[in-house]
Order: C-alpha cells, then structure tokens, then sequence
C-alpha cells in the first residue's frame, strides 16, 4: 500500500487493517506518529496494541463511525 493512501485512510478513525501474512485486525492508529516518512505505525487493536511495521500492511479500510443510543 503506498503510503499516501495508507495516511489518508489510517487517519479516518476505526480501521480495519489486513496483514500481508493475511490477520485482519479493527481498531485505530495513533496518528500523531503519522507522516510521509514513517517506518511504523502505533495501533490501537480491540484485541491488543501493536507496533507494526508500515510495509507490514496490506490494506487499511476506514469503517462506519458507531453511533450510540442516548
């Protein structure tokens, strides 16, 4: 995935993200860490934080903001 598209969707909120070894994960990235010449990138996972290398990722998809009852 190149890395301008990996920012703009990374960026979106919840994501969910496809390993090249084929895990797919929901959570968020820690944007703040974020740029052009990034190496890594800090994620948020449901299950559990995790470091991953940018070339590591295969797909990140943006999904729909939840919305809550009141």
């Amino acid at each position: 995935m190149k890395i301008n598209e990996f920012l703009h969707r990374a960026r979106a909120g919840r994501v969910r993200i496809t390993l090249v070894d084929g895990q797919s994960l929901t959570g968020q990235f820690r944007t703040d860490l974020l740029g052009p010449r990034a190496l890594s990138a800090y994620f948020f996972g449901d299950i559990r934080p995790l470091s991953l290398a940018i070339d590591d990722i295969e797909a990140c998809e943006a999904l729909p903001a939840e919305t809550f009852a009141s």
